[in-house]
């Protein structure tokens, strides 16, 4: 049968749907696996280290990730923002989906108000914002395994985008294994205590004593591990998952020999070492610096293949914080203090230090491992360091007390590395005895010579950052958190206590980029202005000199000379002040007018050259179609 022209053109617009239907399928089922990520960041693939997690699910586990997609839709600009932040969240758990062999199942929940699935979500424990009297938003996630195990995150934070893919992964490892870690505490520093009588704590605070406490972190692990003191004196290391070892000095051999055979039975151990421990009373003023680690200890960073040089510290100008290291004395930058933000961590990409960016440690020393990053079997890493611009300096005792010459004598460095301040460590270690030990047999089973299985290491060359003092702050509620060095500790011992392909899971770049021409441009105005800063203070201090030499050579005789003298080299000194502040400023208003031009050229661009082009393409188009319009056109049939 032969269909006419509106027969043609209904069975084409048939034809057209059914086809347009058999493709979503299509795209919908069969190739939804089929997904390949543009992002420059990998935003939506996941790593080797989820992988390897994932194959090891082998039970069903359960994903509710409650959103209350409504409340954002009605609520104000900046929450409905948060919808680009759920949908991120929502592909990246659609990967673990497809990726569990169908052991992991996911459910999307809107807990509107008055529901079961609001009930559940407070249940639960999830994180609420009351928007209205009755409405209420929820953004979190609670993960179920099969056996009962409920785990969850309470909160999606967009600002935390960068540390989603180690948080998901995390929660799926927790799930798998819930039982407590046992982290162990070696220390030659009274980081664990034992809890005093408070009778007898009030009686030595009214003598005037000191009443050991426990240090905060130390209280803090106990939230979320069961912490074990280790003793200096140890034959075996045996019971714990993790290791802590803080400021190694001072330790005998068989405890350096037990902390060998624990590594080398697949333990990880978090070392913290420092070549300025403030934090020590023994140190800075009572003794000298107390340094760590001693001879005994870097035994075992030689097998390890670490160096930290002593008496040599990390210092770079552009992280200096601002303090008082004599008491009484104007607050300045000091090279002692170094205040890492998000630069110290980028561009190695750990999650450790991911969403990390103000971490504050003091006199930090120098960590270097081989130049291959696998060497033997061990694979090496930089987990923290400086910027370019930092370098190692040396210093001694006397100038310590010299903040003014340790900065003036400081060298800033000229590659892109810059210097290390932690490092981290995986594979199969060899023991750092292997002639054997006198005491071997006391401690378990036979010696090792090499590693069991995979083992890690972290060494950061620091221990002040997790101090009282300099982590944590005295408020009207009691202490509180001051900065992000106790998190980066936390951090590093979770990492540790995970498994090892949780511990390379890395965390997925900013979005948030910067532009590299603007913060080229002000680096370079930065470095200009420290050079004049430094000529005016260069100035100051020689006329300073000048007039304390005028000072000694003072009489009766020439006083009222000397005082013309110096007012009119005061003068002198003031003019030349006053034209070295305005070039200062004429290089600040340099860098500033060029970001401002960088600015304006993009404001002109997106306002008219951008419109302009869409014009001109439209007028092009137009012409082009009444052309071919024209040529298509048949001829007039002539009349007859």
């Amino acid at each position: 049968m032969k269909l006419g022209k509106r027969g043609q053109n209904n069975l084409r617009i048939i034809l057209s749907l059914a086809s347009m239907a058999f493709m979503i399928y299509i795209g919908t089922t069969l190739l939804r696996q089929a997904r390949i990520d543009f992002t420059e960041e990998g935003l939506y693939t996941i790593s080797e280290g989820t992988l390897a997690i994932l194959s090891k699910v082998d039970r069903p586990i359960k994903l509710k990730l409650y959103y209350s997609k409504t409340a954002a839709n009605k609520g104000t600009e900046g929450l409905r923002a948060f919808n680009n932040h759920f949908l991120y969240v929502q592909e990246l758990l659609r990967e673990y989906v497809s990726h569990s062999r169908n052991n992991i199942s996911l459910e999307i929940i809107d807990p509107r108000p008055d529901t079961p699935e609001e009930e559940s979500a407070m249940m639960y424990g999830l994180r609420r914002f009351d928007l209205t009297e009755t409405e209420r938003y929820f953004f979190g996630l609670v993960a179920e395994g099969q056996s009962g195990t409920e785990k969850m995150i309470e909160f999606f934070d967009p600002g935390q985008r960068d540390r989603l893919e180690y948080e998901l992964t995390k929660l799926i490892y927790t799930v798998l294994n819930p039982q407590k870690k046992t982290v162990g505490i070696l220390s030659s520093l009274e980081v664990m205590t034992q809890e005093m009588n408070p009778y007898m704590a009030q009686m030595m605070q009214m003598r005037g004593g000191n009443v050991p406490r426990p240090w905060l972190v130390a209280r803090m692990l106990e939230e979320f591990y069961t912490v074990k003191r280790i003793e200096q004196e140890t034959d075996a290391i045996m019971g714990i998952d993790i290791l802590v070892v803080i400021h190694p000095k001072g330790f005998p051999e068989k405890t350096i020999f037990a902390i060998d055979q624990y590594l080398l039975r697949g333990g990880r151990i978090l070392v913290l070492t420092d070549p300025n421990a403030i934090s020590d009373r023994g140190g800075m003023g009572l003794g000298g610096p107390s340094t760590s680690p001693d001879e005994g200890f870097k035994k075992l960073f030689t097998s390890w293949g670490l160096e930290s040089p002593e008496g040599t510290f990390a210092g770079d100008k552009s992280l200096s914080g601002v303090g008082r290291f004599n008491r009484g004395g104007p607050p300045s930058r000091l090279l002692a203090l170094l205040n890492c933000d998000a630069r110290c961590s980028e561009s190695h990409g750990d999650a450790v230090t991911s969403g990390i960016d103000n971490t504050v440690f003091v006199f930090p020393g120098v960590l270097s491992g081989p130049e291959e990053q696998k060497e033997g079997g061990l694979a090496y890493s930089t987990v923290l360091s400086t910027t370019g611009q930092g370098n190692s300096y040396r210093a001694s005792e006397v100038e310590f007390n010299d903040q003014e010459r340790l900065w003036n004598q400081f060298k800033e460095g000229e590659g892109d590395a810059g210097v290390a301040i932690g490092l981290k460590i995986v594979g199969h270690f060899k023991t750092a005895f292997p002639d054997g030990f006198e005491g071997e047999g006391e401690g378990e089973g036979e010696t090792l010579v090499e590693s069991q299985k995979e083992s890690a290491i972290m060494v950061f060359a620091d221990v002040d950052f997790i101090g009282d003092q300099f982590a944590f702050k005295n408020t009207f509620f009691g202490p509180a958190v001051a900065n992000d060095n106790s998190t980066l500790f936390l951090n590093s011992v979770e990492s540790l206590v995970g498994d090892m392909d949780l511990m390379s899971v890395r965390s997925k770049g900013a979005l948030n980029r910067n532009f590299d021409v603007i913060s080229e441009i002000e680096s370079k105005a930065r470095t200009e202005t420290a050079s004049k800063v430094n000529e005016i203070n260069a100035n100051i201090a020689r006329f300073q000199r000048e007039l304390n030499e005028l000072g000694r050579q003072a009489n009766a005789g020439n006083i009222a000379l000397l005082q013309n003298e110096g007012l009119r080299k005061k003068r002198q000194l003031a003019r030349q002040i006053a034209f070295l502040r305005s070039e200062l400023r004429a290089v600040k208003r340099e860098g500033r007018e060029q970001i401002e031009g960088i600015g304006k050229f993009f404001q002109y661009f997106n306002t008219l050259f951008v419109p302009v082009l869409v014009v001109g393409f439209a007028i092009y188009y137009s012409r082009k179609r009444h052309h071919l319009t024209r040529g298509n056109r048949l001829p007039e049939r002539a009349t007859p």
